[in-house]
């Protein structure tokens, strides 16, 4: 009840979304790497790393407009998701050259399953997701 409350306040102030505590208490998702994975490993899920940067209008966009919606939300039970700040600790392989990027990444080896660069819109997001399932499902 009180992340609800919480949530709510957030909204209607209008805080930005791209800060990524921000983000992943809004969307419910981890917010440090090493722990993600970790979860990822033991639960044999799809580790979706969103890295984002502040100020970030298309950061912003992606938690507000995909993350946040229900058919995303719904997919998310074969992953981890995990929303974290460029400027946070993570493997330098992982940095992207733009923000924001949602990595998926396998957790039995960390490889990068599949990548997307950019704001993208909830169709092309699925997409992605079922990709990635597919892939680690191989």
């Amino acid at each position: 009840m009180l992340k609800q409350i919480v949530l709510l306040l957030l909204l209607t102030l209008s805080l930005s979304a791209s800060n990524a505590k921000d983000a992943a208490f809004m969307l419910d998702y981890e917010e440090v790497y090493t722990l993600a994975l970790e979860k990822a490993k033991k639960e044999h899920k799809v580790l979706m790393m969103v890295i984002v940067k502040e100020p970030c209008p298309y950061c912003d966009k992606l938690v507000e407009n995909t993350l946040d919606t229900p058919c995303v939300i719904k997919k998310l039970k074969n992953f981890i998701p995990l929303v974290i700040a460029y400027d946070d600790n993570y493997p330098n392989e992982f940095r992207p050259p733009v923000r924001p990027v949602t990595l998926f990444i396998n957790p039995d080896d960390s490889s990068v399953l599949h990548t997307l660069y950019g704001y993208r819109d909830v169709d092309i997001f699925k997409s992605a997701m079922d990709i990635a399932t597919k892939k680690y499902k191989k």
